[in-house]
């Protein structure tokens, strides 16, 4: 068996072995990825209804439980900016709720702020010497748009523009100026399990026909894909006869198929399904080496495909998904446990996301 630590993938596909069972739980590894996966990430923060209006101040935590980053999102003349909610002077919170306001005011000692960040004024600080200087200003995370969605970075390790070209290049035809956020279909689930044994079964098409009876029914699994892009992957779906499918234009490389479904996946722990009905942003969200919670969020451009094919019963595949990563959580655990292999015909997504997470937490020689 392979130390968890050091391990990455070796040989091909056709060869290699999965990470260590130990992997997925330890808990160096997973400080590891809080500081080198998940703070250099893209991480959506909701819709563009978040500080929609001039003058608008929003307090977010940027992947609560993990990360607990501050950040303040503000609009200013209709610009927004994502900033740290982290006062200069004594590291108080700025913002404490939203608020719609013509600059921001440390409720602290009333050090104040513009709506873009800059430093105004700091009582008690006459006299001090080389003062103000940009470091008193609040400093400004990254921020992105797609989809009428807002994301956000802290230390952005590529920019934004090339993380989402890929959804923007398949997806850009879809209507999503007519989604409607659905809360009724919002959903957050909880469970015993390592965040990326969530993100491993995602990936994974293979156990579709023996997990998802529901799902099987409403796709051809025959003709079920993976394709690999810079961190991250598709899995495309395409529908049995008759069954509902997405509009594909001319010139679109998934051109005169039956789509079912496109299922993005933006690693770390962002997915994006697609469905004829609309759109569900699923966002994993590590709470320790071995809790995870997921968070759903449905919008809806097409209410008449709401309930039919491969999008129909989100909920159901969920808790079968749920059910069987906490059982293979607990398997990692077992001390008989054994470094399997990969399925080479539907596991590239896997080892893809395995390459590319162990790059960033695997032990780094001296």
């Amino acid at each position: 068996m392979e130390e968890p630590r050091s391990w990455r993938p070796s040989g091909d596909i056709a060869s290699g072995a999965l990470p260590p069972p130990r992997w997925y739980s330890d808990p160096v590894l997973y400080e590891r990825a809080l500081e080198r996966v998940f703070a250099p990430s893209w991480q959506w923060l909701g819709d563009e209804h978040l500080a929609a209006r001039d003058g608008d101040a929003v307090p977010l935590t940027l992947l609560a439980g993990a990360l607990d980053e501050p950040l303040v999102l503000t609009n200013e003349g209709g610009e927004r900016r994502l900033l740290s909610n982290v006062c200069t002077h004594r590291a108080m919170a700025v913002v404490t709720e939203p608020c719609t306001a013509r600059g921001l005011r440390c409720p602290y000692h009333g050090r104040r702020f513009g709506l873009d960040g800059r430093f105004v004024s700091s009582p008690g600080f006459e006299g001090a010497e080389g003062f103000p200087t940009a470091d008193d200003d609040l400093p400004r995370a990254g921020l992105g748009t797609f989809a009428g969605q807002l994301f956000g970075s802290i230390a952005p390790e590529r920019p934004f523009d090339d993380v989402i070209a890929p959804l923007r290049a398949r997806l850009g035809h879809l209507p999503f100026e007519r989604a409607v956020h659905d809360p009724t279909r919002d959903r957050e689930f909880e469970f015993d399990a390592p965040w990326s044994a969530y993100v491993e079964n995602y990936l994974d098409g293979l156990h579709i026909p023996y997990l998802h009876a529901g799902l099987n029914a409403a796709i051809d699994w025959s003709r079920y894909r993976y394709e690999l892009f810079e961190g991250g992957a598709w899995q495309v779906a395409e529908a049995r006869a008759g069954d509902a499918s997405l509009p594909v234009p001319a010139g679109h490389p998934d051109a005169g198929r039956p789509i079912a479904a496109w299922y993005a996946m933006l690693f770390p722990n962002l997915m994006v399904n697609v469905y004829p009905w609309g759109v569900s942003f699923n966002l994993v969200r590590p709470l320790g080496p071995t809790r995870t919670t997921v968070r759903f969020a449905s919008y809806v451009f097409a209410p008449e495909h709401l309930g039919a094919g491969a999008g129909g019963d989100l909920d159901r595949v969920e808790l079968e998904d749920e059910a069987a990563v906490v059982r293979v959580a607990q398997g990692q655990r077992a001390r008989l446990a054994r470094q399997g292999r990969y399925a080479p015909r539907h596991e590239h997504a896997l080892r893809h996301f395995h390459v590319w997470t162990t790059d960033r937490v695997a032990e780094r020689s001296v």
